[in-house]
């Protein structure tokens, strides 16, 4: 199969999914109350090792620096973040999430897993099987692979 209709049918796949799954995800991001913007921050600074600065956040998430220091003021205040001075450089503040943010993570995840499991039980034994088969290979991949949730 040539990689154009692959990408026709996964696109087909995934726009299903995104319709048929996002109903907890929303409800979880209202109950919330993030912005888009807030959340990719979040997921940033969850999957970083270390701080960074409200720079780099910027940088990361694709936004401009002063729309990111608004975000992260935010998320500051709220508790899912917290703002720190830089140790080499005072002049720099560093950013980390809080435990309050990773339960955000994991809440909106919570969301997301709950509509694709509603999807996989409504596939059939043989379906399940075959689609099992195929993510088996591809989760063979580390990068794919380092996506799947913890918890498991």
């Amino acid at each position: 199969m040539p990689a154009e209709d692959l990408a026709h049918d996964l696109y087909a796949l995934v726009t299903y999914l995104h319709k048929s799954c996002q109903a907890d995800v929303f409800e979880a991001v209202g109950a919330l109350d993030l912005t888009m913007t807030q959340i990719k921050v979040l997921h940033h600074l969850e999957q970083t090792e270390r701080s960074v600065t409200v720079k780099e956040a910027a940088e990361l998430v694709g936004i401009s620096l002063p729309a990111a220091s608004r975000a992260v003021d935010d998320l500051v205040r709220r508790g899912f973040a917290e703002r720190h001075e830089d140790l080499a450089d005072r002049r720099m503040k560093r950013v980390n999430i809080t435990d309050r943010g990773r339960a955000a993570i994991r809440r909106l995840n919570a969301a997301r897993f709950s509509g694709l499991e509603e999807f996989a039980d409504a596939l059939t034994a043989a379906q399940r099987a075959r689609l099992s088969a195929a993510l088996t290979k591809l989760l063979e991949r580390p990068d794919i692979a380092a996506c799947r949730l913890e918890d498991r």
